[in-house]
């Protein structure tokens, strides 16, 4: 992104501001703009840094840049706040990227750039699902309907519970296991939050499964960060590597992601692959570009073409959910496009949109809200943007209203 500015003595002055225009505060807060200076949004693109991503100008993929201005006037002046960065990827080509500066969760202010780990939270639980296919194509579990007490032999007291002795694997990938859990009504500093004495616990994976059972397996949808924890012992056990060992080899190799940082449970042992990942926001993108190919990465199949259609299929019976993705939809001006999404709290998205054959990737820092503004940049701008024909027909019907 390019914040330009006319050449005046008070030029430095400006530079300095820019940061804080891009965090959403008002020059105005700081006195009056210097004088013969304005700032506005100019669209540049992407440098190619050899990472693996040809970059490209966005008219040159569909795009009207019109839309696109809107929703950077609208993330500097602070109307969708907290964005830490905007990519957006279609015919595997990286056509935008954009970073501002901002607050983590933890209250750090960073200036984000394309060098900077950037939490991805839930999106975490999409890359462990992948990693779950990868050992199913490489034979370390046969399927998906296999019972996870045959994995977790050292939790074997717990499946003595006939309801418990029912969960399989494809249970805990559509969070359809059928425990007592609420981890969305509440903050995640509430103790009524079931992930708050998760993140206590001495021991994650025996908290998630002794809770109770109060559905039958398969039946309802209920979010449930523990049961993603629990894949990634699953991973562990089978493959004699924990999850992030595990994706080192046989997916970041591969997509030469070779910056990350996976954190632990509480317990100091636990692989957090419910929520614990950072990545650079182009290596999410890659991620996101991985499942749009079915898969592949280059001339390398990653996980198989099989498992990519498997996990973006509703798999959950009651809500639009896979295996550890979202499918969400969007309407522009009647039109209906569809999604697979990995979501992470704060703001951190992947969509992968087949039909535009394009990713869009959001990190940033709404983690006091109980909305994220990702939808609307989306749906309001980006998608119309890549329909330029819709986009014109609504400036021409526009047009056609002024005339008396």
């Amino acid at each position: 992104m390019a914040l330009y500015a006319t050449r005046s003595p008070r030029y430095s002055v400006l530079r300095r501001l820019i940061p804080l225009a891009a965090a959403g505060i008002a020059l105005a807060c700081l006195g009056d703009t210097p004088p013969g200076i304005s700032l506005e949004y100019v669209y540049e693109v992407p440098q190619e840094t050899g990472d693996g991503w040809l970059t490209g100008h966005l008219s040159d993929h569909g795009f009207d840049l019109g839309p696109i201005r809107d929703l950077f006037a609208l993330v500097l002046d602070g109307s969708y706040p907290n964005v830490h960065s905007v990519l957006i990827i279609r015919d595997g080509v990286l056509v935008l990227e954009e970073y501002f500066p901002g607050y983590t969760s933890i209250g750090e202010y960073v200036s984000f750039d394309r060098e900077t780990l950037h939490s991805c939270y839930s999106v975490t639980k999409s890359v462990n699902s992948a990693l779950i296919g990868i050992a199913i194509d490489r034979g370390l579990i046969s399927d998906t309907q296999q019972k996870i007490s045959s994995f977790l032999a050292e939790y074997a007291d717990i499946f003595t519970d006939p309801d418990k002795d029912l969960l399989r694997l494809d249970h805990l990938l559509s969070m359809t296991a059928g425990l007592d859990w609420d981890e969305l009504t509440y903050p995640y500093v509430d103790p009524n939050n079931s992930h708050y004495w998760l993140r206590l616990s001495d021991d994650p994976i025996r908290y998630t499964l002794e809770q109770p059972a109060v559905a039958e397996p398969g039946t309802s949808f209920v979010y449930n960060s523990g049961l993603s924890i629990a894949l990634g012992r699953i991973l562990e056990n089978v493959a004699g590597l924990a999850a992030d060992e595990f994706a080192e080899v046989y997916l970041f190799a591969p997509l030469s992601v070779s910056e990350y940082t996976w954190g632990r449970m509480s317990d100091g042992e636990t692989l957090e692959t419910g929520g614990g990942l950072s990545l650079r926001p182009r290596d999410m993108a890659k991620f996101g570009q991985l499942y749009l190919n079915g898969g592949r990465w280059g001339d390398v199949q990653v996980v198989s073409e099989g498992w990519v259609t498997e996990s973006i299929q509703q798999q959950a019976p009651d809500r639009g959910y896979g295996y550890q993705w979202w499918l969400t939809s969007f309407s522009v001006d009647g039109r209906v496009v569809d999604s697979y999404t990995g979501i992470g709290w704060g703001g951190q998205y992947v969509f992968v949109i087949p039909e535009l054959d394009m990713v869009v990737v959001f990190t940033g820092g709404n983690y006091d809200q109980s909305i994220s503004y990702a939808y609307v940049m989306l749906g309001t701008h980006i998608l119309l943007s890549a329909l330029p024909q819709t986009s014109q027909l609504r400036a021409a019907a526009a047009g056609a209203a002024l005339v008396p």
